[in-house]
């Protein structure tokens, strides 16, 4: 991803993860791997560094090296600083239908085998924070290579809802990344829908999906002819990549060329997310000012 942005590093993220934040595991297999292997002080057997239990009584040496079932657990960090609570449930009682997904409008954009694996879903597993680290940055690699652990154990499929999105774990991790410690695309997305502010003139309507998880606004684009897509994915990218590694955005400040504003008068699309409109400068174009 070429990125139009350079940062200094600031001190500290300046954020923190949102109560509402989840991932989850579409598993496509009948019997679930233990938490241990997910998840072990040693990381032996390919699992992840850390701790791994189920909150459910009964003995825990057993329970550890038993298949999960539904229930719950909790993971974390070797420092304890990034606590995780998994949640398993069954697809009957996860009310999660594969095959509305398959029929939507957004199965043609997922691969052949990404849709055939949602199609074998048995359990649902989702991860949210119950604590994490105040750097931020190493307990969202962890949630995201939990999930990705959890997903090549189990054929799954990893569906990321705030961002709108659904991987393969080989897509979990952008590498390389654009930087050591965090990588926009891994946790932002970039849409498109038809500018209902301008019906007639075939414009685009460009927004993020994802900087929510981080109580942050979205970003949002209008004007945006079908040409420039690409490129205003990556602008759009690149100030999400700012602000997630601390060059937070408010009313008034300027990104690029452009003038952050708030925004959000689509409250179908909006609601209950907070949203910074990017304005040009008068009478310029989008396509004018990025390259």
């Amino acid at each position: 991803m070429r990125n139009p942005f350079k940062f200094s590093r600031p001190q500290g993220p300046g954020f923190g993860i949102n109560k509402s934040y989840y991932i989850s595991v579409l598993a496509g297999v009948a019997t679930l791997p233990p938490i241990a292997k997910i998840v072990n002080p040693k990381g032996s057997g390919g699992a992840l560094e850390g701790f791994g239990v189920p909150l459910v009584e009964g003995t825990e040496k057993e329970l550890l090296e038993t298949p999960m079932s539904r229930g719950q657990y909790a993971l974390a960090t070797l420092d304890r600083k990034t606590v995780l609570r998994l949640r398993v449930m069954n697809a009957d009682e996860a009310g999660f239908s594969p095959e509305a997904i398959a029929r939507s409008g957004l199965a043609n954009r997922l691969q052949p085998e990404l849709l055939a694996r949602l199609r074998s879903m048995w359990h649902l597993c989702q991860f949210t924070f119950e604590s994490h680290d105040p750097e931020v940055y190493s307990s969202l690699d962890f949630v995201l290579a939990c999930a990705q652990r959890l997903g090549n154990m189990t054929e799954g499929v990893i569906a990321d809802p705030i961002s709108e999105q659904y991987l393969l774990p080989s897509e979990v991790f952008q590498l390389p990344r654009v930087d050591a410690k965090v990588d926009a695309r891994e946790h932002v997305t970039v849409h498109f829908r038809q500018d209902s502010t301008q019906p007639e003139s075939g414009m685009w309507h460009a927004y993020t999906r994802g900087l929510f998880k981080f109580v942050q606004p979205e970003f949002e684009l209008l004007g945006v002819d079908s040409a420039d897509q690409k490129r205003v994915a990556q602008f759009l990218l690149g100030a999400a990549q700012g602000v997630l590694m601390g060059h937070l955005v408010s009313n008034g400040s300027q990104i690029g060329p452009f003038e952050a504003r708030l925004g959000g008068l689509n409250r179908g699309l909006w609601e209950g997310i907070p949203v910074m409109e990017l304005l040009p400068p008068t009478k310029s174009k989008v396509a004018e000012l990025i390259f």
